[in-house]
């Protein structure tokens, strides 16, 4: 073989070579462009991110919907927020999420301060009209288990002794149960805009007296509690909802809903009553 074939089959390896360290180098070029990329889209999102949080904490304490420019050392984000009631009408009320057996859900029939607390003396109490006042209730037959809820309910108010009380309630749609002595409750049907609840309709503590909250306690299943104020009536708000978004300079956005019921006594508020010095069992 010639020396001039020998330096062809050189060329043609140094080509080919040469073309597959382009080939890798121009994949390695991509691969950290893609990287950087993507790093950068992360830090942005975590700063929209970061700034919807700031949001959600700067709503929480002034209750009220706000907006504002965050500044960092890789630039600025803005958060704006939005501060809107949970309930707060004479529309069906729903709850949220079910509740567990044994669990209690609190259903405000008074309005809270701005710290949350009780407003018991202001106007926008459910029964503040004269008269009668009722409201219905609706729970519902979660697909499974099978087993009918019944449910407790515990009326709180403040009676016309200006001390505190309960009157206690309790429903079971379960006709084959009969050692509970709880109330019959009708067959499930029509109510509170849905179909297949069962229902009760509670008459609450009137005037002088005034009814704080209700809690309500299902037994044997979970279930979906759903409330019919009087047409007439206004329930309080049961609780606030926040929405907060975040934006980057460069406009990236994220954004954060946190939905927040009023704080309620633990479950064993229920079972008990409370004096200055001493905690004494009530006769249930």
């Amino acid at each position: 073989m010639s020396t001039k074939n020998y330096r062809g089959q050189t060329v043609l390896i140094t080509v080919l070579i040469l073309t597959i360290a382009l080939t890798v180098a121009l994949s390695l070029i991509r691969r950290t462009a893609t990287d950087v990329k993507t790093t950068g889209q992360l830090e942005e999102s975590a700063r929209a991110f970061s700034a919807a949080e700031a949001g959600i904490e700067d709503v929480l304490k002034r209750a009220s919907g706000t907006s504002a420019t965050i500044q960092s050392g890789n630039g600025s984000a803005t958060f704006a927020t939005t501060y809107t009631t949970i309930a707060g009408s004479s529309a069906v009320y729903t709850y949220p999420n079910s509740t567990q057996k044994g669990d209690v859900a609190t259903l405000w029939l008074v309005p809270h301060n701005a710290d949350n607390s009780l407003d018991e003396s202001g106007a926008e109490y459910y029964c503040k009209e004269a008269g009668a006042c009722t409201i219905d209730l609706c729970w519902e037959q979660p697909v499974t288990p099978t087993d009918i809820p019944a449910v407790e309910i515990g009326i709180l108010y403040k009676n016309a002794a200006g001390a505190y009380d309960i009157q206690r309630l309790a429903y079971d749609p379960d006709t084959v149960r009969t050692g509970n002595n709880f109330t019959r409750a009708g067959a499930a049907g029509t109510a509170c805009g849905k179909s297949g609840v069962y229902t009760a309709t509670l008459t609450l503590p009137a005037a002088p007296e005034r009814p704080l909250a209700l809690r309500l306690r299902p037994y044997y299943n979970e279930t979906t509690f759903t409330v019919t104020p009087l047409s007439d009536r206004t329930l309080p708000p049961q609780g606030f909802e926040v929405s907060s978004t975040g934006t980057t300079d460069s406009g990236v956005t994220r954004k954060i809903v946190v939905k927040k019921n009023y704080d309620a006594p633990a479950s064993i508020f229920d079972y008990v009553l409370y004096a200055n010095t001493t905690i004494a069992n009530e006769a249930y």
